[in-house]
Parts: structure tokens; C-alpha cells; sequence
């Protein structure tokens, strides 16, 4: 007995391990059945893969999405979403380089969208879908609003920026990168469609704006958060968002509003699933975009401060800075509209080198009817108001000319082109000192040409590089260098590669518009007329948002 114990020991003792593994086999089918029936029995689905969003979002719209994202957990339990806070610019700048940083975007404005597709990520959808929106408005100190004749009447676009707007800095973040500055560039050019030189009146506000950009928070709202108008700005573009959350802040210098009374379109905050993103995770994209377009979703982003897609508002505060009405969402306008605006603004910033041109021939002492003005007064009125828009590292000469102004020489320097910055007290001494010369003929061919020649040999990079010439004539010097020989000469100092316009302003009923035309075009430059001094202003603004965009930078 003993002996077939020790053997029946011996037997279980070899057979132990495979009895000791299933039993554990079967404990952990157990124990999966009872899982899975309590997990189907909760109606909670079995999570085969794990799927991982990556969602990237502009700064000012994360925090509403991480909120989102939290309360709906348990929602999609395979699905885990990280939402990324990443400035729109260098989202739209890595997707160019065909980084893989994120699933889905949500940029603060579409303006983003054709930037990365713009810089060559070609397979970034050009539209999105909007999920709330918040308007772009003129943020306005308090005591430069009341100045202005707040809160008894209403704080307009056209007052703050307006072609005729004095008296208020406005600052503007660089729209090169952020909406909302665009927003403001829109505006501009909507308020100026009534003037009788659009691109002139253009001009003239973009050279104002100039002096008071400022690199944005990038944050994209226009607005740093705690921060009011940049340094001796009474007023900023910024997203009504933004001044909403400003305002709430304890402290803080609060803003009044101004709300655009053309169409200035939103920031309207698309949602985009981008090329990174395939199967399951395009899916779970899509799932999230449908989470956000949601009546709980939209509570928690107005809670945020967003309007909703079609401008009804968030909760405000009852004490007249901002608007509680609905405002219609007004869209991006077609992309060729922006570039071009952007590309004007772009010129206005440029630094240019001016040879200018003044006529003081007999004839500029001609009254101009209705006015008690001279035809040289409203010259010298625009070559002293023009200069004011160039940038004070700008190059600027000035040139007179009639017939044998300097012995036999049809002109004379007055004012050498140098910066800007070391000779405008000069500049306005020597304006005030031009007179006309009583009988003098128009010497035109021998000045434009000696002026190219000049403009030529001193052409210089990186800037606009032009001759201005103002004149109310055609050319009276018979002893003066032939037609065909002065177009000859001056075909022969075209170079492609550095451009030299010669601009126009023909003063009068006396001049030879096609005479002028034929010499503008041989150079890529333009002839501008007009009857009236006020005139003269606007068109000087006009040739400089003319020259904006030059070869080799751009066609025509």
C-alpha cells in the first residue's frame, strides 16, 4: 500500500503543472465571460483597438474644447482625445512641411486654412466647419471713447478708421498673421468703396495704421489677455472675445467696443479633420466634430465667451461696451481679395527711394476754380502731405523744373534724396521756398530724362524705387531733346530686374494725357490726373498703393 501510494504521489506530482495550468485556463475564461457579459449587459462595447485624437486648437478656443472633451467622456470609451493648445501660425507653418502634429484642427479663422494651403499643404481642407464665432470689433480705451461721444452715441468704424478719421491711434496686429488685423484691413477698404479714389483713400489709412502695428499675443484674439492697446494706442482690432475677457478681469482698464457698420467678416473657428488622419481615427474625428456642433457643446463654448455660428450671443455684461444683440456672421471674402489687401499693406510698410518732380512753369500760377489756391500751391500742398506717409527711413529728392530753370538746364535739385528722417524740417523749408517762374515753358523731356538717369544710377534694393513727376503741361522747350530720341534713351535704361516707374500727376485740362501715358508705360509706371488740389492728395496715395506690388515680387 505504501508502495502504490509513493507512486500515486509520484503520478499526481508529474501531472500537477498541466492540471495547475488549466485549471488557470479556465479560471481567466471565467473570468472574461464575466467581463464581457457585465460590460454587454452595461451596454458598454468591447474596445478591441484604442483610437488616439489628436486635436489641435487655437489658444483662445482650447480651454472651451478641454471642457468638451471632459464632459463627454464615457461617451466614446475607446476614444481618447488630447487637445493640443498651438498657435494657428505655426500649426498652418508645420503642415506646409507636411509635419504629422495633429488629426483635427481648429483654427480661430479660415484665414488659417488658405495660409497652410497657401504655403503648400495642398491636401488641408480650404474650408471648414464653423463651430462658433466672435466678431472682430475696434477696442476702444474708455477716455478715448468718451472723447468721442460715448455713451450718448454709438462708437463707429469710420470715426476710428475712416478715410477721414483723426485724432485716434489705432493699433492693429500685423495682419500678415493674425485675423483679426485682416479684419481691420477689410474694414478700411469697405469704408473707402465711396471715395471718389478708393485705392488712394486705401493708401492713406494703411500708411496711418503702419506707425501703430504691433506682433500679436498669438493667441490669435488681437488682444494679449490682461493687456489693453498697445503703447499710445487709444483703440486695438481685436475679437469681441477677447475684450469680453478683458473686461471680466479684476483691475483691468476696461474697453469699449466698436462694432463694424460694414461687413467685416468673424473669426469663425473651423473644425477641419486633416490628411494625417485615417480609418478609425477619421471616424472618431468626425464623432468629435459632431460632439462639438452639439446644444451642450455650443452652452459651453458661449460660456466661453463665443457667439454661436449664427451670432446669437454669449452672456454680457448690462453696461453698454459691448452688443447683446444677434450679429449675422459676415464670411472671409474670396481669397484674391485678401492676398491683394495684404499685399498693399505689405507695400505701404516698404521703404521707398522718391526723386521728385515739381513743376513751377507759368502756367502753375493758374488759380484752381473755386478754390483761392494756385495750381503750385495744391502741388506743393501734396509733395509736403506725402511725404508725411512715407516711412522715415524713405529716401526723398526734389527736383523743380520749367525752362532754363539752372542757365540752360531745364531744372535744379532743391532738396537731395537722402532719409527721410535727417532732412524733413529741410524738406518743409524748402517746399515753402518754391515759387513759380513767371513765363517759363514746360521742359519736360530734359527733366524726366535727366531725372531717370539719376533715379537709375541710384536705384536701390528692397525699396520703391520711382521718379514723381507733377506737372500741368507737355513739353515747350524747342531746344530740348527730340521725341524719338527721348524715347530711345529711355528704352535704353529699362532693366526688368530693377524696376523704376515713372508716375504722373498732370495737373489741369493742359496736359497731353497720351503723351504722359506713352512715357509711363515705356517705364511700368502709371499717369494719374486731376482738376482739383484735393485731388492731388488722394492720387498721390493712390500711386503709392499703385506700387505696392512691383516685378520681380509680383505681375500685372
Amino acid at each position: 500500500m505504501l508502495r502504490d501510494g509513493s507512486a500515486t504521489a509520484r503520478y499526481l506530482s508529474r501531472r500537477s503543472p498541466v492540471v495547475l495550468l488549466s485549471a488557470a485556463l479556465v479560471l481567466l475564461l471565467l473570468g472574461w465571460a464575466t467581463v464581457a457579459y457585465v460590460r454587454a449587459d452595461r451596454g458598454v462595447p468591447e474596445c478591441l483597438d484604442r483610437v488616439r485624437l489628436r486635436v489641435a486648437a487655437a489658444p483662445v478656443v482650447a480651454p472651451a474644447l478641454d471642457q468638451i472633451v471632459r464632459a463627454n467622456v464615457g461617451r466614446q470609451p475607446c476614444v481618447s482625445i488630447s487637445v493640443q493648445a498651438r498657435e494657428s501660425a505655426a500649426v498652418a507653418g508645420e503642415l506646409a512641411n507636411a509635419a504629422d502634429i495633429a488629426d483635427a484642427w481648429l483654427p480661430e479663422s479660415t484665414f488659417w486654412l488658405r495660409r497652410a494651403r497657401a504655403g503648400g499643404a495642398f491636401e488641408v481642407p480650404g474650408q471648414g466647419t464653423s463651430v462658433a464665432s466672435t466678431p472682430v470689433v475696434l477696442a476702444v480705451t474708455e477716455p478715448a471713447a468718451r472723447r468721442l461721444g460715448w455713451p450718448t452715441k454709438p462708437l463707429t468704424w469710420r470715426a476710428l478708421i475712416g478715410p477721414q478719421a483723426r485724432g485716434v491711434a489705432v493699433g492693429v496686429p500685423d495682419p500678415a498673421v493674425d485675423p483679426a488685423g485682416v479684419g481691420a484691413l477689410l474694414g478700411v477698404r469697405a469704408l473707402a468703396a465711396g471715395e471718389r479714389e478708393p485705392a488712394g483713400a486705401v493708401a492713406a489709412v494703411l500708411r496711418r495704421l503702419a506707425g501703430q502695428t504691433f506682433s500679436p499675443a498669438g493667441d490669435g484674439s488681437g488682444l494679449a489677455p490682461g493687456a489693453g492697446p498697445p503703447d499710445r494706442a487709444d483703440a486695438v482690432a481685436a475679437s469681441e472675445q477677447a475684450v469680453l475677457g478683458h473686461n471680466a478681469l479684476a483691475g483691468s482698464g476696461k474697453l469699449v467696443a466698436a462694432y463694424p457698420e460694414v461687413a467685416v467678416p468673424v473669426l469663425d473657428l473651423p473644425y477641419v479633420v486633416l490628411p494625417a488622419a485615417r480609418g478609425a481615427v477619421r471616424e472618431a474625428a468626425a464623432d468629435f466634430l459632431a460632439t462639438l456642433l452639439s446644444a451642450a457643446s455650443r452652452d459651453m463654448l458661449t460660456g466661453h465667451g463665443f457667439r454661436t455660428t449664427a451670432g446669437f450671443p454669449p452672456a454680457m455684461p448690462r453696461d453698454g461696451r459691448l452688443r447683446a444683440e444677434q450679429l449675422r456672421p459676415t464670411p472671409l471674402p474670396a481669397e484674391e481679395t485678401v492676398t491683394e489687401l495684404l499685399t498693399s499693406w505689405s507695400g505701404v510698410q516698404r521703404s521707398a527711394r522718391i526723386l521728385t518732380v515739381l513743376d513751377i512753369s507759368g502756367s502753375m500760377a493758374a488759380r484752381v476754380p473755386g478754390t483761392g489756391n494756385t495750381r503750385l500751391d495744391a502741388t506743393v500742398k501734396a509733395a509736403r502731405e506725402g511725404s508725411g506717409l512715407l516711412l522715415d527711413n524713405s529716401e526723398l529728392g526734389i527736383w523743380v523744373f520749367s525752362t532754363k530753370v539752372d542757365g540752360d538746364r531745364d531744372y535744379r535739385e532743391i532738396l537731395p534724396v537722402a532719409p527721410l528722417h535727417t532732412q524733413r524740417d529741410l524738406l518743409a523749408e524748402r517746399l515753402a521756398a518754391v515759387r513759380v517762374k513767371p513765363k517759363g515753358g514746360t521742359g519736360l523731356y530734359d527733366t524726366t530724362l535727366a531725372a531717370y538717369r539719376d533715379a537709375r544710377q541710384h536705384w536701390t534694393p528692397g525699396r520703391i524705387n520711382l521718379v514723381l513727376v507733377m506737372t500741368d503741361g507737355r513739353n515747350e522747350d524747342d531746344d530740348s531733346i527730340g521725341r524719338s530720341m527721348f524715347f530711345a534713351e529711355l528704352a535704353e535704361l529699362q532693366d526688368p530686374r530693377r524696376p523704376l516707374p515713372i508716375i504722373f500727376i498732370g495737373l489741369g485740362k493742359d496736359i497731353d494725357p497720351d503723351e504722359l501715358g506713352a512715357i509711363a508705360k515705356a517705364t511700368g509706371g502709371r499717369v494719374f490726373r486731376t482738376e482739383q488740389p484735393g485731388g492731388i492728395r488722394q492720387i498721390f496715395f493712390s500711386a503709392l498703393a499703385d506700387l505696392s506690388c512691383l516685378p520681380p515680387e509680383c505681375r500685372r
